[in-house]
């Protein structure tokens, strides 16, 4: 093996890592963009059980069906 040798491997391991990170960096951009909205129904349900158990006002629940 001659010196050049760790320097081939060193700019591999450069370039691999480097694009390592572009990948991942763009995997991440990419996941920050799919957070959905809960479903009606979902909103619906806690909206009923907050009212049962008295935390929200029939007013209140109401006005929370309204802007749904």
């Amino acid at each position: 093996m001659d010196s050049d040798d760790f320097g081939l491997w060193a700019m591999l391991a450069f370039w691999a890592s480097a694009m390592g990170g572009i990948m991942l960096g763009v995997s991440w951009a990419k996941s920050r963009g799919k957070k959905s909205p809960a479903p009606r129904e979902v909103i619906l349900k806690s909206l009923k059980t907050r009212l049962e158990k008295g935390e929200i006002t029939e007013e209140e629940y109401q006005k929370r069906l309204k802007e749904l």
